[in-house]
């Protein structure tokens, strides 16, 4: 309560996150509203907030701008209903909705009445959701620029149609969605021209031949997507190639080397293609021509030493995410560390096959390595953590969780040769005790540590 009682006394305060603060009641927040009136943005996600909470927060902060109420499943149709009681939230341009099922299609009547100047909604996890409700949203919301509808799985082409007619677009996210077809999303790219950031993953009626719509779109700089090799050559001969720099190509198992070919004559910058299991080597070593490529995310994919030999000769890269690649080695680590020695980030988690050797190449060849993830290698010792060392200075990231053989010997290293170390994880480390001094030092000096002895939640082959 005092804590809460100095929060309602900062008069100007814009800015207030509370998300996941299981204390939060409705009098908390009223005391709080009443002090704090100049809010802009507030997240309550996770709260046990209800309709009271909301009624306050319409007569006392009119001048609110964002607002999340995101899993925050106490309130009701009512509560939304506030929002144009009194003086109202009628400057509300971003709305986070997600998780709330309890919301039917009168909740969202009320939003479009009382927000028709909303411009970003999100309205994630909502298996309630109905194409009713995306119609009197839309209806009235007409200003909306971006919408994320994950896992949302019975909004149908009536729905996007809907949208397609009355909003333009910048930025769409839908995942998890069987009834919406091609038709759905060529609607929505004749009438949203200037859509930049599309992601329309595990939708599983929509073919490839849609991805001739998103083809045409000159303004796409970031696309995830489930295509097939014929697919991508929509999107990389279409006017979408021009302005395209983020592409996630994540789980889409009929994606072949083919593609990685195609995708190395555009100017990506960000490229991820996890569990694409019929990319090869031969396609990882095309990736070298990709001179743009700053961040590569191959995680589950069946790289081999040749393949990550290969992608080392591409200068540009900065950020490598291999994790469960397990068919790399230490000699593998060390051929890509040669060539790739600007590396900032580097994950292998769950690459069983890697040792302290891999690391030592790493810290060698990589003077200025800052992110470093090798949970679940379970070769890696206490020798390995004192390699790192060396470049101590630019280390700010380590993740070492589910490494049997560490010891505390770890946080002692850590502790006397790694100033800049904010982030530290070390879960499932049995032999790290809790106690150790080196330990609680370190915990106290980083601003996120995460230990535990605890037995991990799976095994390793």
């Amino acid at each position: 309560q005092v804590k809460f009682t100095l929060i309602s006394q900062c008069r100007n305060l814009q800015e207030l996150d509370l998300s996941e603060c299981s204390h939060l009641n409705d009098e908390n927040m009223k005391l709080i509203l009443e002090g704090c009136r100049s809010l802009l943005h507030l997240n309550l996600a996770f709260t046990h907030i209800t309709n009271a909470t909301i009624r306050v927060l319409s007569r006392r902060c009119p001048m609110l701008r964002s607002l999340s109420l995101a899993y925050c499943t106490s309130f009701s149709d009512k509560g939304l209903q506030y929002l144009s009681t009194g003086k109202g939230c009628h400057r509300l341009t971003y709305l986070d909705l997600s998780g709330c099922s309890q919301i039917s299609v009168d909740g969202f009547t009320y939003v479009a009445e009382a927000c028709s100047t909303l411009q970003q909604i999100v309205l994630d996890n909502l298996p309630t959701l109905t194409d009713n409700c995306v119609q009197v949203l839309v209806s009235k919301c007409r200003m909306l620029t971006a919408i994320s509808l994950l896992d949302s799985p019975y909004l149908s082409d009536v729905a996007f149609k809907t949208m397609a007619e009355v909003i333009s677009l910048t930025k769409i996210q839908i995942e998890g969605n069987n009834r919406m077809t091609d038709s759905s999303l060529k609607a929505l790219c004749r009438s949203s021209l200037k859509l930049s950031e599309v992601q329309m993953s595990d939708c599983t009626r929509m073919t490839d031949a849609s991805l001739k719509s998103l083809g045409s779109l000159t303004k796409l700089c970031n696309l995830n997507i489930s295509v097939t090799d014929i697919g991508i050559h929509y999107i990389i001969e279409g006017a979408s190639a021009v302005k395209l720099r983020e592409l996630d190509l994540s789980y889409c198992p009929k994606l072949t080397d083919l593609s990685l070919k195609r995708i190395t004559q555009n100017k990506l910058t960000h490229l991820s293609v996890c569990f694409c299991e019929n990319l090869t080597d031969n396609g990882f070593e095309c990736l070298d021509n990709c001179a743009s490529l700053v961040s590569l995310d191959i995680t589950g994919c069946k790289i081999h030493d040749k393949g990550l030999a290969a992608l080392g000769t591409n200068h540009s890269l900065r950020k490598l995410t291999a994790s469960e690649c397990v068919f790399i080695t230490d000699n593998g680590i060390k051929m890509f560390c040669q060539k790739c020695n600007r590396l900032e980030l580097l994950d292998v988690c769950q690459c069983v096959c890697l040792s302290d050797r891999a690391i030592k190449a790493l810290s060698f060849f990589c003077r200025t390595i800052a992110t470093v993830r090798i949970a679940g290698c379970p070769k890696l010792t206490d020798t390995a953590v004192k390699y790192l060392t060396r470049v101590g200075h630019f280390l700010k990231e380590l993740d070492v969780s589910d490494c049997p053989l560490l010891t505390d010997r770890t946080p002692s290293f850590l502790l006397c040769s790694c100033p800049q170390l904010r982030s530290i994880s070390m879960l499932y480390c049995k032999n790290i005790s809790k106690y150790d001094s080196a330990a609680l030092k370190l915990q106290h000096r980083v601003q996120h540590w995460k230990h535990s002895n605890d037995d991990a939640p799976y095994s390793q082959d």
